[in-house]
Formats: C-alpha cells, sequence, structure tokens
C-alpha cells in the first residue's frame, strides 16, 4: 500500500536530510525511533525459497478452511470462512501459467451452496467436493462434481456406503481413490472420526480400510495428509484441546497402520492442528498450523523418509520478540529482603536533615536578658512546645506539598512521552482524507485488523519513497520488497508467508502453492509459491 501523504510532506522530508538543529533532530528521531524494529522484522521475512504471487484486478476475500485443487494448469478455489461474513459459497479459478495473475469467477446456475472445511480434488477433467460445513454446527457427506468444459455442477446421489456427516478431515488422492481421514461427525454420532475411508470415483462407492482392529491414529480433526509410494501418511490434528505431533504412515498393499516414531534430538515439530503436509520427491513437507490458543506457527518442517528424521527449514519466528527475553536465573535462595529506612522523629534527626522552616536554635525570637529572665521555668517549656509544635505542622504541610508537584511533574513528563509516541505513530500511518476511500476493503473487517494486515504485508508505508528515510542516526532505509521485482512481473522474490493456520495447499510442477488461512480470526486472501528444489 502506497503511502499518500501530501507533496509538502515529501519535500519537507527532502529537507530533512540537510544537517539538522537540535529541535528538528530531536522532533526526527521522536518519529523514526521505531525504525531499527521495523526494518528488523523486514529483513527476517525475506527467504529466497518463497515468493508471493502478485493478484492483478481485484483480488479475493480473506478466508480460511478454503479448499483448492489443480486442474489443466488452473488453481481451482471453493468457498471458505471469514468472521466477518461466515461461510462463503464463491467458485473461482486462476491460470498459473498466464504472465499475469487474475481470479476469474465461474457463475454456474446450480451450485453447491455454502461451504468451508470440506475436501477438493480434481480427477480426469472434473472437480469433486466432499463434505464439510454448510451451516454453523451443520455438516454434510454429499459429493458434487462440477464439469470443467461445461462448467456445471452435478450433485452424486448419496447411497448406503456414504459416511455419516464429516467436516474438518483430511484428504489426499491415491491412484483411482480419494482418501479421506479423520474430521467430526456432526449427524448422528456428534464425535471425532479416526475412520480411514476411500471413495471410488467410478462406482461413487466409499470402503471403510482400517476395519481391521490394532494399532491406529486417535481420534482427531484437523490434520492433515499426503500419499507417496504405496503410502498415506497423516500428521497432527486435535480431539478437543488435546494436539497431537504424530506421524503416521497406513501401506495401501498390506492394510495397516505404521507410527513412524523418531528420536526427540532430530527436533521434530511442534503439536499443532490446521496445518498443511505434502510429500515432494522422497520427503514430507510441513508448514504453519496452531500450536496453542492465539499461537500460530511459521515454521517449515522436512522429514526424509530414507532417514527417517526430521528437519528444520524455517524455525517458528511467529514469537522472536519473546524468545529474545531471557528468563532471570533462577535460585534456591530467596532474595534479601530491602530493610525500609526508619522514619525518626524531628527532635532526633541531624541538622543536617532537618528541612523544616523552623528556625534554628540560634535564631530563635531574640529577646534580651531581662526578658528572658522575667520568665519562669513553666513559661519557657510552654514556649518551647508550641514553638515545636507549630514547625512540625509547618514540616508536615511543606512536605505534602512538595511531594505532591514531584507527582504532578511525573504524570505530565509521562503524558507527554505517550503523546510523543502516539504522535510519532501516528505518522507512520497519515493518509490524505481524500485517498481514505481508495483503501476501504470489501471485507466488513475491524479498523485494527486492517492495521494488522498492513504491518504483515509492508511494516513501514513511508518506506516506499525512493530516497528512503533518514533513521535517527542519519542513514536512509529502503524496504528490499519495494526493489525491482527480478523473478518476473507476478511474483515478489522472497516474501514468505506469516504464521497461520487454515490455509489450503497444492502442489504445481515444482511448487508448492499456499492460499490464505487465519492468525487470531484475522483472514488472509495472499497466494504463495514455495519453491521446494531450494529445501
Amino acid at each position: 500500500m502506497i503511502s499518500n501523504r501530501s507533496h509538502s510532506y515529501r519535500k519537507n522530508d527532502s529537507l530533512k536530510l540537510q544537517p539538522l538543529s537540535p529541535c528538528e533532530s530531536h522532533l526526527q528521531e521522536s518519529e523514526y525511533k521505531y525504525l531499527p524494529l521495523i526494518t528488523r522484522v523486514s529483513q527476517e521475512q525475506f527467504d529466497p525459497k518463497w515468493q508471493e504471487c502478485k493478484i492483478d484486478g481485484k483480488n479475493l476475500l480473506p478466508r480460511s478452511s478454503s479448499a483448492i485443487t489443480i486442474l489443466n494448469n488452473h488453481l481451482y478455489l471453493y468457498g471458505g470462512y471469514q468472521y466477518a461474513i461466515g461461510i462463503m459459497k464463491d467458485f473461482y479459478k486462476l491460470n498459473l501459467s498466464a504472465p499475469t495473475y487474475v481470479w476469474q469467477n465461474i457463475k454456474c446456475d446450480y451450485e453447491p451452496g455454502p461451504r468451508c472445511r470440506h475436501s477438493i480434488c480434481s480427477y480426469q477433467e472434473n472437480i469433486y467436493i466432499f463434505g464439510g460445513q454448510v451451516a454453523d454446527s451443520i455438516s454434510t457427506n454429499e459429493i458434487f462434481i462440477h464439469d470443467v468444459k461445461q462448467q456445471q455442477w452435478k450433485k452424486l446421489k448419496v447411497n448406503k456406503t456414504y459416511p455419516q456427516p464429516l467436516d474438518n478431515h483430511c484428504a489426499t488422492l491415491y491412484e483411482d481413490q480419494w482418501i479421506i481421514f479423520g474430521g467430526f461427525y456432526n449427524g448422528d454420532q456428534c464425535k471425532h472420526s479416526n475412520d480411514l475411508l476411500s471413495y471410488k470415483f467410478r462406482e461413487n462407492r466409499w470402503v471403510k480400510l482400517n476395519k481391521a482392529k490394532g494399532i491406529e491414529p486417535s481420534p482427531r480433526d484437523g490434520s492433515s495428509m499426503t500419499s507417496l509410494n504405496n503410502s498415506v501418511y497423516i500428521f497432527g490434528g486435535k480431539n478437543g484441546d488435546l494436539m497431537c505431533d504424530d506421524l503416521w504412515q497406513f501401506n495401501m498393499l498390506s492394510q495397516e497402520w505404521r507410527q513412524i516414531t523418531t528420536s526427540r534430538l532430530n527436533d521434530p515439530p511442534k503439536k499443532r492442528s490446521g496445518h498443511s503436509l505434502i510429500s515432494y520427491q522422497n520427503n514430507l513437507i510441513l508448514f504453519g498450523g496452531i500450536h496453542d490458543v492465539t499461537w500460530e506457527l511459521d515454521d517449515l518442517h522436512c522429514f526424509n523418509l530414507d532417514l527417517q528424521q526430521w528437519k528444520i527449514i524455517n524455525d517458528d519466528t511467529s514469537r522472536g520478540k519473546e524468545q529474545e527475553l531471557h528468563s532471570p536465573p533462577k535460585t534456591n535462595r530467596n532474595p534479601p529482603r530491602k530493610r525500609k529506612p526508619q522514619k525518626l522523629p524531628i527532635l532526633l534527626r541531624p541538622l543536617s536533615l532537618r528541612k523544616s522552616p523552623c528556625p534554628s536554635p540560634k535564631k530563635l525570637h531574640s529577646f534580651s536578658q531581662s526578658q528572658h529572665s522575667s520568665y519562669s521555668t513553666n513559661n519557657q517549656n510552654n514556649y518551647a512546645s508550641s514553638d515545636l509544635s507549630q514547625c512540625q505542622s509547618n514540616l508536615n504541610n511543606q512536605n505534602n506539598a512538595t511531594v505532591q508537584t514531584s507527582l504532578n511533574n511525573v504524570q505530565e513528563r509521562k503524558r507527554w512521552e505517550e503523546l510523543k509516541k502516539k504522535t510519532a505513530m501516528l505518522k507512520l500511518f497519515e493518509v490524505e482524507n481524500r485517498e481514505i476511500m481508495n483503501f476501504q476493503d470489501d471485507c466488513n473487517v475491524a479498523e485494527k485488523l486492517k492495521t494488522s494486515i498492513i504491518l504483515i504485508g509492508n511494516p513501514k508505508q513511508d518506506l516506499k519513497l525512493k530516497k528512503g528515510i533518514l533513521t535517527e542516526f542519519g542513514q536512509q532505509i529502503i524496504s528490499k520488497f519495494l526493489q525491482p521485482l527480478t523473478g518476473g512481473q507476478n511474483t515478489i522474490n522472497g516474501k514468505k508467508p506469516c504464521a497461520r493456520d487454515g490455509h489450503s495447499v497444492a502442489v504445481f510442477n515444482d511448487s508448492m502453492i499456499l492460499f490464505g488461512g487465519d492468525r487470531h480470526t484475522m483472514s488472509f486472501n495472499d497466494l504463495y509459491l514455495l519453491n521446494m528444489n531450494q529445501l
């Protein structure tokens, strides 16, 4: 998103590149004091294995829990979910061989309707959709088939072999079968599933593969599945609050499950659900997912089937700030208690600690010797007592006034510092009033979510200036992502996706295609390519 500051503001920036006065230098330091942190985040996002696809024209609405598949160099996408809109029913395709990426809406007279947490695949010039949620807490077990040439949807007849309504399952293709595992039965059973089912395309018939009782994965949903050689593999998932990090192999020839156990020294992936798992050559590629509440991941792992071990390609950076904060050392001894200073009475304090307006004994009211001698001993005691009481009262009043003045000064300074920080941060997102309408999205997302999306895509809008920005160290900063593209006009090289779950993946040639997902109920509509030859 290009910054839309006025020409006068840009002109003032160019003037600030000259030596600055102390007043201007202090102002600029408060305005750009956060630039080193933002620049570091941009550098951490750079990864040569990833490419972000530039969408020409209007982009899709952000969403998660959608499904994508590839047929004849075209990427097909159906449905999805967004917190502000709900379950979607739109159907799109994108030509991956075209010089520019453009989403094309496919409209048909008859459509499957709203669908999320479903599965989709392509088989013999047709696209199949199974299961998923059609409304809140309502799932389906229907199968719809789309004829690509005629651009028509058709609903297949449900027979007795069909499973109960199912959603949030995982699926993969194996030869002429569609393999489904896990998910949540939302019909009469209402429970998590660990069934492994095979759909015969030509017969319109489902077959349960794991009939024999033995070792098998526990019931779960949100896991991911892929096929390779004569086996299918699944990883992770969840059952309520219980997350899984186990890897399983099902041999399609012997019809048996086997859990693949690896050493903890090989850094296996964290427990997660909503992630993606694909196969490439003789490796399993794992990306993203959610590990805990509000903890989505952006790590990339590779499992070598020959070596039977995990390898970290990219570690998780979604909580980089927390990793930099070292916890204090733990000891068995309790920290020593600080003794509170004892406050001495006014008469017992040394003269140097007295801050009383009361005069010293030498500066008492001057009396003549005759006047002083005319007083009795009792009168002297009464006079001294009344004088000391008045001095102590004056002391308390002055101390209270001093403390109140100090507190007011501290609070005023804090308010001034907060105001200065807010002003500096607002400068980063300053937009002219006439251009505000251009930034409005079709999605009804809160303003704070829009700000988060901007920060993820481009942490500093002002970096789009050709000359860069002068920092507090007198150096100019230009974002790497804003330099001329080297990988073509439709991709941005080196930009990797942020942490997310609920995204969709597919394999195209030697690349993994990743679309959408969400993070903290904030959905995405970005499209990425992962070059698997560089793993």
